[in-house]
């Protein structure tokens, strides 16, 4: 069904050519085969069995829960106008239609050779363009609400941060039944610009997500970044970022929360061109049951990217023997003047720190509780944009009183 949705658009005389073609690439290769090194972590060969249907004209009457404050909502892939509000001075958004320059970003290596942004470029009906200019002081909160065992969601975004601009971006994923939920965002920050972004997915345990961004970052620009991922049966955020122009600054904050057989992938490229800009890459996962749980991080350092600061670290606590936990961290470098480091590690909850809590009167289970806070406290603590950390703490929260709950 979804292949035939494909090939009918293409004989649609109102579909994008930058849609036509990536629905031609799809057609030609499907959905992403095991045996692609990319891919041999998470099997997506039930998803390729699956008749999904996109739903174009999605409408919601109404929403039970929606942020305060500025927001574009989604349905189904599908802006929703009457459960939007105005965005803050200094940000506007068009059809990608009516943008033929935020349009053209779709035509970007990093799309075109990835299955899921060919799947979800062909399938959207116009995308949505928001630009930002100045320094805008409200959140920007981007809300998608997806719905429906065979449905499958396809929100396309095209972000552009101007040069000495300031933002606040928040999405918000949700969604229920055995779908398929795949935004893709394409974003480019500009010279001394700087962007703060936090991403909160707790789809439904029956859902799929796998969501794509590519981005580019251009000379002193600065991007701040933290994701949580806790819902869905299988869930990959794939961030691939260029940093484009000199003395950028990049720090992300990833944490995946997973239990009985759910699988979260963490998958990050960060290509390195010019000299003297540093990424930090900070991943944590607690994993439960038969949960599974993968980082693949890479770092590229270009020729000429000469004083590059490059780190990423992974940490994986495991709560059950039946859990399993894949970490590939990667280094490529191809200058001689850097400081480079990754690293990855997988452990249970230490018996000694446990007995210590427990030889002070703690329950067992008030102490595992604590030692898992405080795992993922260490990181948390150190996000100081209370914007961004808000709605990731309530996420976690929520996770782990459910988690308590269980024990």
């Amino acid at each position: 069904m979804l292949h035939d949705q494909l090939k009918s658009r293409l004989s649609d005389s109102a579909t994008l050519p930058v849609s036509a073609a990536a629905a031609e690439r799809f057609i030609a290769g499907g959905f992403p085969k095991p045996t692609e090194e990319a891919w041999r972590f998470t099997n997506l060969n039930a998803l390729g069995n699956r008749d999904f249907s996109p739903m174009p004209d999605a409408l919601l009457d109404q929403a039970s829960v929606l942020p305060d404050g500025k927001r574009l909502v989604f349905y189904n892939g599908v802006l929703q106008p009457h459960l939007s509000t105005d965005l803050p001075a200094g940000a506007s958004f068009a059809s990608l239609a009516d943008d033929a320059e935020l349009l053209a970003r779709l035509d970007d290596d990093r799309l075109s050779g990835h299955a899921i942004a060919n799947l979800s470029v062909a399938m959207m009906t116009s995308g949505l363009g928001l630009r930002v200019k100045g320094a805008v002081s409200e959140p920007i909160h981007l809300v998608f609400r997806n719905d429906g065992a065979d449905q499958s969601s396809h929100a396309v975004i095209v972000l552009d941060i101007a040069d000495d601009a300031e933002a606040t971006l928040i999405e918000h994923h949700h969604g229920q039944g055995e779908g398929l939920s795949a935004p893709i965002m394409v974003v480019r920050v500009g010279a001394s610009a700087t962007f703060h972004h936090a991403r909160v997915q707790n789809e439904d345990d029956y859902r799929n997500h796998l969501a794509v961004m590519a981005m580019d970052i251009e000379e002193s620009g600065r991007y701040n970044a933290l994701s949580v991922q806790t819902g869905s049966a299988l869930s990959r955020v794939e961030n691939r970022i260029a940093l484009v122009g000199e003395h950028v600054d990049m720090a992300m904050t990833t944490l995946y929360l997973a239990r009985q057989d759910q699988v979260m992938d963490v998958t990050t490229l960060v290509d390195h061109q010019k000299p003297n800009c540093t990424s930090r890459q900070i991943v944590r996962g607690v994993l439960d049951d038969q949960a599974k749980g993968i980082f693949q991080g890479k770092v590229i350092v270009a020729r000429d990217a000469q004083k590059t600061d490059g780190n990423q670290m992974s940490r994986t606590l495991l709560l059950s023997r039946k859990c399993e936990a894949d970490a590939k961290p990667e280094l490529e470098i191809y200058a001689d003047d850097v400081a480079c480091s990754h690293g990855a590690t997988v452990g249970e909850i230490d018996d000694n720190h446990l007995f210590y809590l427990m030889s002070r009167g703690i329950s067992k289970q008030d102490a595992r509780q604590m030692l898992i806070e405080a795992f993922l406290a260490d990181v948390l603590d150190d996000i100081d944009h209370d914007a961004m950390k808000a709605p990731a703490l309530e996420c976690v929260s929520a996770w782990l009183i459910t988690l308590g709950e269980r024990s």
